[in-house]
């Protein structure tokens, strides 16, 4: 059997879901062909969870360690395994992984550049507005630009965490100051897209090329799917999507589009808002997205005929076995 790292946890607000997310990769794994140490990342450090006790560890240690390890499989929302930071470390290791490349993932988890880099090459996006942390700026003028109702969100950060709907102008620079204390890397506001909301997986056949997942249409009675909608069941999530299928091939074109187009590997998932097959906006880029119970990827898994464990295993093999 081969070892392999599962790396959990992590320094943001997403860890209790990183860990959940683990939990599912390791009750899941195919034991007959792997063996997984799981690994919890936090403040104080790296700690390997080895029969129930965890022991203080790094990089040095893992690749030294006789298990001789083949790669990670990183199962970390938001920093260090999102943004690249995990990433940047393990290539210069010479550790393989589940994920895209260290640029890759540091460019797809800052909301203001993906937009920007989608936007440069014709993919349909909202309009938007960085704002700099410390850098003025005016509400009329943002208005003017954008209108209302718009969306404030954090630069760097997921499961909705400090985003706000914006419907009056009064209300937008308490929506900008929320998104402000959430990490240091600024703001952007966009413009609202009306239509539904539709989400695809996207993850690498037997032979490595991208493929979607099913469509997944998201309804929520909130104004917008925020982390109470997504992990306190104030939403519906319906698999696979009960549309046309010509709308779910528009949809899933689009995913494996963004996907190829930003450098993702493994799983990842793309969030779109539409109100036809001709009318597709492309609203954020997952690159760990979650993968617990509640998540949507296994239940788009299991609408197309994967087990967990299938998932699981064509993850590893066309990435950290690639």
């Amino acid at each position: 059997m081969q070892a392999l790292i599962v790396f959990t946890g992590g320094t943001s607000g997403e860890a209790e879901i990183s860990r959940k997310s683990a939990a599912m990769v390791m009750a899941n794994i195919d034991r007959t062909r792997f063996t997984p140490t799981l690994v919890h990342i936090n403040e104080d450090g790296w700690f390997a969870e080895i029969e129930g006790e965890l022991t203080s560890t790094d990089l040095t240690k893992l690749k030294a360690d006789p298990a001789n390890y083949i790669g990670a499989f990183v199962m970390v929302h938001g920093t260090p395994g999102e943004d690249g930071k995990l990433q940047a470390d393990l290539e210069a290791a010479g550790v393989t992984h589940s994920t895209g490349n260290a640029d890759a993932m540091a460019m797809t988890f800052h909301k203001g550049r993906t937009t920007a880099f989608l936007a440069e090459r014709g993919l349909p996006v909202a309009k938007s507005i960085e704002i700099m942390n410390g850098a003025s700026w005016d509400a009329s003028d943002l208005i003017a630009a954008i209108g209302l109702p718009c969306f404030v969100k954090p630069n760097e950060t997921g499961s909705s965490i400090g985003i706000s709907k914006v419907l009056k102008s009064e209300n937008l620079a308490d929506a900008v100051n929320k998104a402000m204390a959430v990490g240091n890397s600024g703001v952007v506001v966009e413009s609202f897209l009306s239509g539904r909301e539709f989400t695809s997986g996207v993850i690498p056949d037997a032979s490595g090329t991208p493929t979607a997942l099913p469509v997944t249409e998201i309804r929520t009675h909130r104004e917008f799917f925020d982390f109470e909608a997504k992990y306190a069941g104030e939403s519906e999530e319906i698999t696979p999507a009960e549309i046309s299928a010509e709308w779910t091939e528009q949809l899933q074109a689009m995913a494996i589009e963004v996907y190829r187009a930003t450098g993702m590997r493994g799983l990842a998932r793309v969030d779109m808002m539409s109100k036809a097959p001709d009318h597709i906006h492309i609203i954020e880029i997952n690159a760990v997205p979650g993968f617990s119970e509640a998540s949507i990827i296994p239940k788009q898994a299991a609408a197309s005929g994967l087990s967990k464990m299938e998932l699981i295993s064509r993850i590893i093999e066309q990435t950290i076995l690639a």
